[in-house]
């Protein structure tokens, strides 16, 4: 376990003062304490509960004390709550209620179950949960260090931009004014990435801390470039070679933080990938083939994460979500629904992965109703890893990157390709749930199987009905 996360009920207005969690009772507007009468919460149950809290965080195997798990300033996160209910219509969480209690390594989740317990048993507490270690939503890929001196060209052996059934036909989204995403932002959220690589732009934003680890970078820089390989006659061309990207990276805060700060940057109409999994509750009785991944799930399934998504396509940000490679049926009655629409819904789009031949979901894929979309989960040519060409990490290219980690980027790039589209045409930014749905009625259908993972996006499809508009 890599966390412990609390969150307060809405209304109660606990925040960060002096170092320490206190009740801002003077701080709360009347909308606050409709909430909090609501709840039959009063102010000093509110208190009551804090010093009860406190003490069972102090109680926790951790590295340091409480603080807040997002770690915009207050001024920010109050405003870009306001914006997003104002755009939307609908009531998002107060982030600031959110906290973090930061655990020693090596803690499982039976270590901290009985004080989690006790936290969820308190009337002010929300929720409380021990939030699990990331890792990326890929599959090994072994590096190799060639010797070729000239860069070859790698995108004839670029499938996935060919036209569907194959392909998501990015090549002919290219031919489209704004068909490359163009002066569209996209942010991807993970651990490490190489900005030094021959064919990559130079980032437009690099936040946040990064891990220090030669397989985090490689997976960065592989996604980055099915994203936007630069279109200059050698190494791979990216979906969305037009597009300005950025990272954010997740070493040094939550998930939760790293997600709102991306949408921040990322911008209305702009894009926030997330390429990261982690370990959930046991649902696979038969996993059988990538069992070092079994039981992993999107990063939504934990509460804070899912309140920084629904606010940022509240805010008109494009989400785009690997499903995982945990083998599981996102359906499953474990995730009480945590992946059921009829339940909650966080405007992103999930994605699942293929084989590169037939449009069948791959054995260890994540599948179910949740899963919007799927691309490519095998045999993506991009950058990184070396085992295709390369002399030196700089000019690595792998023809292997697999995983819901290649067929995400696969779907961003088509997801920046019609934002790009939609730009140019004078239709602005697009509505996340809407390009979600267009791209779901265009897509070119899975093989039939039990596994849900949705269509392939199929931008040849999908541009007519979006100018349509």
């Amino acid at each position: 376990m890599q966390r412990l996360v609390v969150k307060f009920h809405e209304g109660t207005r606990v925040r960060v003062r002096g170092g320490t969690l206190r009740v801002m009772s003077t701080e709360r507007n009347r909308a606050e304490h409709g909430r909090m009468a609501r709840r039959g919460l009063s102010e000093n149950k509110v208190r009551v509960d804090l010093t009860a809290a406190l003490k069972v965080m102090e109680l926790t195997p951790r590295m340091g004390p409480p603080g807040r798990l997002f770690r915009q300033d207050e001024l920010t996160l109050s405003e870009r709550k306001r914006l997003a209910e104002e755009r939307s219509g609908k009531e998002m969480a107060d982030l600031d209620l959110y906290f973090e209690v930061p655990l020693r390594p090596g803690t499982r989740a039976g270590d901290v179950n009985e004080l989690v317990m006790q936290l969820n048993a308190l009337d002010s507490v929300e929720i409380a949960y021990a939030e699990a270690a990331i890792e990326p939503a890929w599959f090994g890929v072994s590096t190799a260090d060639g010797v070729p001196a000239t860069t070859a060209t790698y995108e004839a052996q670029q499938g996935y931009l060919n036209a569907a059934p194959a392909g998501i036909d990015a090549r002919y989204a290219w031919t489209v004014p704004g068909g490359t995403g163009t002066g569209v932002r996209i942010v991807d959220v993970e651990g490490a990435w190489n900005g030094a690589h021959e064919d990559l732009p130079r980032f437009f934003y690099t936040g946040g801390v990064q891990f220090n680890d030669a397989g985090w970078r490689n997976h960065g820089t592989a996604v980055m470039g099915v994203m936007a390989g630069q279109a200059n006659g050698y190494g791979v061309t990216g979906i969305a070679h037009g597009a300005q990207v950025g990272h954010e990276g997740v070493a040094g805060q939550s998930i939760a933080s790293a997600i709102t700060r991306a949408a921040l940057v990322a911008g209305k109409g702009g894009i926030v990938l997330l390429q990261l999994q982690a370990k959930g509750p046991r649902s696979t009785r038969d996993c059988t083939c990538n069992t070092s991944q079994c039981d992993e799930v999107p990063l939504e399934y934990w509460r804070a994460n899912f309140d920084a998504i629904a606010q940022a396509t509240a805010s008109g940000v494009h989400v785009v979500e690997a499903a995982g490679n945990g083998s599981v049926d996102l359906d499953s009655p474990v995730y009480r629904g945590a992946f059921d629409r009829s339940v909650r819904d966080s405007g992103a789009i999930f994605v699942g992965a293929a084989t590169a031949d037939t449009r069948a979901p791959m054995c260890w894929t994540n599948h179910g109703s949740r899963v919007d979309l799927h691309a490519w989960g095998e045999k993506v040519v991009t950058l990184g890893y070396g085992d295709l060409s390369g002399s030196g990490e700089d000019r690595w290219y792998t023809g292997t990157f697999s995983g819901t980690s290649s067929a995400a980027p696969i779907v961003v790039g088509a997801v920046a390709n019609l934002q790009g589209i939609a730009n140019a045409n004078g239709m602005g930014p697009l509505e996340p749930r809407a390009l979600r749905e267009l791209l779901r009625a265009t897509g070119t259908p899975q093989a039939s199987g039990s596994k849900q993972i949705g269509p392939m996006p199929d931008l040849r499809g999908a541009i007519p009905q979006l100018l349509a508009r």
